[in-house]
């Protein structure tokens, strides 16, 4: 639908894309009939300053300066702001990149502006499409049921209400494929019988880079693996010391299953992991059958691992999130924003992937199972998820340093050098921030210290890079 079809839309709940400056937004916004009262959301200064506003709020004056989204919390407020008559609400997305569950706070604001449509307030939700990571771009293509361009406003074809999306898939399709095709409509074409039977599984997130997203019922997870294992449900977080259980192997048993994703493992494979060593075949299979059934009732759900002859898998609701793919993605979107010479959009995605950073890729669960004679299952992303954190903490040293900004350079250079004091970048890093702070007995004093740490690693090692930087400086 185009803008010839914009005198039946009473209000309207939808997408505005930017590739990041120029004047299309304000071009798009042009195409929209006139509104007895804008209000803009934003702490841009420069955000939609070509359009009149009779008010202009930040997000915190709305509750959007939140860790976690809430959507009570933000339409209370938006009620509270709301006046009498026709009102337009232009908000700024850009506060979804300071989100760490960003992705699931796109989904969730889409619903309360579905909601306010819904009370004669339409709503434009401004992206910036270069600061968008992967996980959150189909989620904001599919939140909002139009999508605004300077031609006009169109209706989205993949859009669908919250209660739809929350169907067996085959009920979802068929909903899209009648809205889309009118002799389709209420056809059912692809509903199946077994829409209450559990479906789909955790992907691969350690091989693949993309969110959780099945079909199973529920509510959604939030998982966390950097640092503690932190699993939440419905904003709630899981408890694992339930009566009867052992929260370690109850742990253990979720992130190892995590890490298999849709193929699952075998039970005999499970059993040798929780209880090396121990006991007959057959005790161990007793006891893994009280742990699956442990860590069902810490999940809330009997569907939540499924399990198929041998093999148990774990199954997620739709919806699901782990932090481990948007701390990749959001390192990926700041290193790409950073070499378009966009340093303080970089910095601002960054610093959302340093919030999620909270420790090692599952950093509390007991050493023996993570060194598995059998299987490193473990230690190799954490290694490389480790090594992400230290170039993440460099290149905002770097970006700060280029911003004038040293003692935040600084910072982070020492939070580096916390988790690695045998880190190249970091030091390297270090020596450029004391350089540019004019102090060389303090450049001389990190340079002596690198060579005491790598001494004793091995005594051969000269760190001939770090040696030419430092002379390099030194000679400025």
């Amino acid at each position: 639908m185009n803008d010839t079809s914009l005198s039946v839309i009473s209000a309207f709940n939808a997408a505005l894309f930017d590739a990041g400056g120029g004047t299309f937004p304000v071009e798009a916004l042009a195409a929209l009939p006139d509104a007895a009262r804008v209000v803009v959301v934003s702490d841009r200064s420069g955000f939609l300053r070509g359009v009149r506003a009779a008010l202009r709020l930040s997000p915190a004056e709305i509750a959007l300066d939140q860790e976690r989204f809430s959507a009570e919390a933000v339409s209370a407020a938006l009620r509270r702001w709301a006046g009498e008559g026709p009102t337009r609400l232009l908000l700024d997305m850009r506060w979804v990149s300071r989100l760490p569950q960003g992705a699931e706070g796109i989904a969730r604001w889409g619903e309360v502006a579905q909601s306010l449509s819904a009370q004669e307030v339409s709503v434009v939700s401004c992206y910036d499409g270069t600061m968008l990571i992967d996980a959150q771009v189909p989620v904001a293509f599919r939140a909002h049921r139009q999508f605004l361009a300077p031609s006009g406003l169109y209706e989205n074809p993949y859009w669908m209400p919250p209660e739809q999306r929350r169907a067996p898939v085959g009920e979802q399709m068929s909903w899209l494929l009648g809205r889309i095709v009118p002799d389709y409509e209420g056809q059912g074409v692809f509903a199946r019988d077994d829409r209450f039977a559990a479906h789909g599984g955790a992907p691969d997130w350690l091989g693949q880079a993309q969110s959780v997203s099945t079909e199973a019922g529920g509510e959604s997870w939030q998982i966390c693996c950097l640092g503690q294992l932190r699993v939440y449900r419905g904003g709630e977080r899981v408890d694992w010391k339930l009566k009867g259980g052992a929260p370690k192997k109850t742990r253990t048993l979720f992130a190892y299953l995590l890490t298999k994703g849709e193929t699952g493992a075998h039970s005999d494979r499970l059993a040798e992991l929780l209880w090396p060593g121990e006991g007959d075949e057959e005790g161990k299979r007793a006891r893994l059958h009280h742990t699956v059934a442990m860590l069902r009732k810490t999940l809330g759900d009997p569907k939540s691992i499924l399990r198929t002859g041998d093999f148990y898998r774990l199954n997620a609701p739709e919806g699901s999130w782990v932090d481990i793919t948007s701390f990749e993605q959001l390192c990926r979107r700041g290193m790409s924003l950073s070499r378009r010479g966009q340093r303080k959009e970089a910095l601002e995605v960054y610093h959302t992937a340093e919030q999620l950073y909270t420790g090692d890729l599952f950093q509390d669960l007991p050493v023996g199972y993570v060194e598995d004679e059998q299987e490193d299952w473990c230690l190799p992303q954490r290694v490389w998820l480790r090594e992400m954190a230290l170039k993440l903490h460099s290149q905002m040293s770097a970006l700060w340093r280029e911003e004038g900004r040293l003692r935040r350079a600084l910072e982070h250079c020492q939070k580096a050098l916390a988790m690695d004091p045998l880190s190249d970048d970091a030091h390297a890093e270090t020596l450029r921030v004391y350089h540019a702070q004019g102090r060389m007995d303090a450049m001389a004093r990190q340079y002596r210290a690198y060579k005491t740490a790598l001494a004793q690693i091995d005594s051969s090692v000269e760190g001939t890079e770090i040696q030419a930087l430092y002379l390099a400086l030194t000679r400025r």
